[in-house]
């Protein structure tokens, strides 16, 4: 997993790259917690995102709580269809705010 940092100032892209399972959900959080801390609005660009299991979504989920503690917003963004299949049936997409 590799994550491409776009810095706007008070606004932050992730764009990640590869995937993220049990091997790389622990360090991708561990970044993830530092943007969560960093940036009022977090964009979660998932063009590049390869494969994505229960463990990657945990750490979508608790980035987004992260967010939401600190008054923050967390989007998703260019989500490809298999991985949009993998947060619908989660039930993510409830939740989540996701654009094109």
């Amino acid at each position: 997993m590799l994550i491409k940092l776009v810095d706007r100032g008070r606004e932050g892209e992730a764009v990640l790259l590869g995937r993220l399972d049990a091997a790389t959900a622990p360090k991708t959080w561990e970044v993830m917690e530092e943007l969560t801390e960093r940036f009022d609005r977090l964009v979660v660009n998932m063009a590049g995102l390869e494969y994505l299991t229960s463990d990657g979504l945990g750490v979508l989920k608790k980035t987004y709580m992260a967010m939401q503690q600190k008054s923050g917003t967390m989007t998703i963004s260019h989500v490809k269809k298999t991985i949009m299949e993998v947060l619908e049936i989660n039930g993510v997409t409830g939740w989540l705010e996701i654009e094109s």
